[in-house]
């Protein structure tokens, strides 16, 4: 396993590795791709090593959990707007195709990028150089 990178500036070195889990990279190091299809990410990052793997059952139920958060708060906030803005005479039918639209393509654009996400923030909490 390679040696961690240098800390001069930790708050900017997490920035650029949570932007790189959001452009479903390798959070370490940026390489790309690190999905074999669909949600499925590679076991090892071909640009530093890092293993993504953490040889636990259930590892990935974080990033599903993470998953339905973002669609309910994305749901609670695609409503209360549209509550807010169209106040006292709400297009019902609207609303609902808006919001039913946005929980098909919602989910489906954050699944994979959950799993980069959650790579991140269980390394940012257990760091795993030393493995």
């Amino acid at each position: 396993m390679p040696e961690p990178p240098e800390q001069i500036y930790p708050r900017e070195q997490e920035r650029a590795r949570l932007r790189r889990a959001l452009l479903m990279q390798c959070p370490m190091c940026g390489y790309a791709p690190v999905t074999h299809s669909f949600g499925e990410i590679v076991e090892t990052c071909e640009g530093c090593g890092f293993d993504f793997e953490r040889g636990e059952s259930g590892y990935y139920v974080g990033a599903m959990i993470m998953s339905m958060a973002v669609c309910l708060l994305s749901f609670l906030v695609i409503f209360g707007v549209s509550l807010l803005v169209t106040w006292p005479d709400v297009p019902w039918t609207l609303v609902t195709w808006i919001a039913v639209a946005a929980m098909v393509i919602i989910p489906i654009w954050f699944y994979p990028r959950s799993k980069t996400i959650w790579i991140w923030a269980d390394h940012r909490i257990n760091p795993r150089w030393s493995e």
